[in-house]
């Protein structure tokens, strides 16, 4: 009966083992070292073992990363069996691949193990700088030239054998290798060299060169290149305005105020109702302010659209002012310091115009630069900044008795940056100096031209549409029309300024 027990127990657990399988996969890790893309491929293997005592089934297999191949069709180990798979590297450029291989059992959803892969693949690659090349539209007759670069971005020497060059007929747009050997020409990695391309145009006709450059790079053998262009007999332009109707200007008065400003302190004052008659034609809604050149404060109160007296409390503020200021004069920079951290700061409104005008008979001594405070004004007013100013004559300075000035260095680079305008400060007729600048603040007179060489016979105004022969005149040294103020076009008038432009430049 004990004999019947044991054996019954015995065959008990024979009955309840369960067979399962059980993967085992090596390498973790494939090597592929480094390869010649576009010659060599290696291909590795995956051993798949199956130390389990059931048929282990694999359902398929996943790979991820670049230039990697695998079949991925399932299989089945038996127990106690192995499988081998082949995994292969082809590079096909300059690079380093990594990449993964998943395997997938019967039934699961995630992949049960998997095998990391790298490789890397040398090779030259090939860069052309500029491939495509427009010479846009220049005059007849006008030579351009372009510098074409090839350079080695790879690893490995770059040999180029030959470039084939075909054009249209006249071969206007011309290869020229200059001094570079005969090829094949070989480049090492990160090296280059440098040919060019001529555009002399006879014709009007389209013209295009294109050049195919054969090398080793095995992803590019053959990379296309062109350049293009199409020549005009005239390349005139036309720039188009329309005169502002509303002004909203915010106006800021930077004043010398050193022992030498006494008699312009006191022109300023007595022609300032020159300056708000025709400005104030215009019902702008304005506010002006005055500072000085050692102090970014208000000098007075702002005057504005509300004024009951707008010249009188002007002409208050000036003659506040005095001249017992410092004679080194830093107009620039109190202007600065008032926008960024002074009075200016909350008072300018965000959608007026604002204008610096600077009045000094001496250069700017400031501690920063013309370029500076450009930078800080296109930062904080893109677009909407003018300043003009009434300065010592550039380069020599001024001298009409009773004024001596020097040149208003500083101040004029500024105004320059901007294509605006300033004044003598040594003329006796300031009436007209201060009408003149009225009118430029109000109404838009002077229309810079794009192009800065253009040819002034061919310049033509319209105002709504009409041929305008007269009124305005082209001023060179702003490259500008500038019409006189009886004529110049109102609010709401269209503006359009044609002209061609001397010079192989070209649009």
């Amino acid at each position: 009966m004990l004999l019947f027990a044991l054996l019954w127990a015995c065959s008990d657990t024979i009955i309840n083992e369960v067979k399962q399988p059980e993967i085992i996969v090596a390498p973790a890790t494939l090597e592929f070292g480094h390869l010649r893309s576009g010659f060599e491929s290696k291909t590795r293997t995956v051993t798949i073992a199956n130390a389990g005592s059931k048929d282990l089934i694999i359902d398929h297999l996943e790979i991820d990363g670049e230039n990697y191949a695998v079949d991925a069709a399932g299989f089945t180990v038996a127990a106690g069996g192995y499988h081998q798979i082949h995994i292969s590297y082809t590079p096909q450029t300059f690079e380093h691949n990594e990449g993964y291989l998943d395997i997938y059992l019967e039934g699961d959803e995630v992949a049960s193990e998997g095998v990391w892969l790298d490789g890397n693949g040398d090779a030259p690659v090939i860069t052309v700088s500029p491939a495509e090349h427009d010479y846009g539209s220049p005059l007849l007759g006008c030579d351009t030239t372009q510098e074409i670069i090839i350079q080695n971005n790879g690893n490995i020497d770059l040999v180029v054998s030959d470039i084939s060059i075909m054009s249209n007929i006249p071969a206007d747009i011309t290869i020229d290798f200059g001094t570079l050997p005969a090829f094949p020409w070989t480049i090492a990695p990160a090296g280059r060299v440098a040919f060019f391309s001529n555009y002399s145009p006879i014709d009007e006709l389209d013209d295009l060169t294109t050049y195919d450059i054969s090398s080793n790079d095995p992803a590019n053998v053959i990379f296309a290149a062109y350049a293009a262009g199409a020549a005009v007999i005239s390349n005139e332009q036309i720039q188009n305005w329309i005169q502002q109707t509303t002004v909203l200007v915010d106006i800021v008065w930077i004043i010398d105020n050193s022992g030498s400003m006494h008699a312009y302190q006191n022109l300023l004052g007595q022609n300032m109702q020159s300056f708000m008659n025709i400005f104030l034609t215009y019902s702008p809604d304005f506010q002006i302010a005055f500072i000085t050149t050692d102090s970014s404060n208000f000098v007075g109160g702002t005057v504005d659209s509300t004024s009951i007296d707008p010249v009188a409390e002007s002409v208050a503020a000036i003659n506040s002012i005095g001249i017992g200021g410092s004679g080194w004069e830093k107009g620039l920079q109190m202007f600065e310091t008032c926008i960024l951290s002074g009075d200016c700061g909350s008072w300018m409104r965000p959608n007026a115009n604002l204008i610096g005008i600077f009045l000094s008979d001496e250069p700017d001594s400031s501690n920063i630069t013309a370029t500076n405070i450009t930078n800080t004004l296109d930062a904080i007013r893109p677009g909407m900044f003018t300043p003009y100013g009434i300065i010592g004559d550039v380069p020599g300075g001024c001298s009409q008795y009773p004024f001596i000035a020097q040149a208003g260095l500083g101040y004029y680079d500024l105004i320059q940056n901007y294509s605006s305008q300033w004044w003598s400060i040594c003329d006796n007729d300031w009436g007209t100096q201060l009408e003149e600048l009225a009118q430029n603040i109000s109404l838009k007179t002077v229309f810079n031209l794009d192009s800065d060489d253009p040819h002034i016979d061919t310049i033509r105004v319209w105002i709504n549409g009409q041929l305008t022969e007269e009124g305005w005149m082209y001023d060179e040294d702003l490259n500008s029309v500038v019409f006189n103020y009886d004529d110049a076009p109102q609010p709401g008038d269209s503006v359009d300024i044609g002209y061609s432009s001397w010079g192989c430049d070209g649009r």
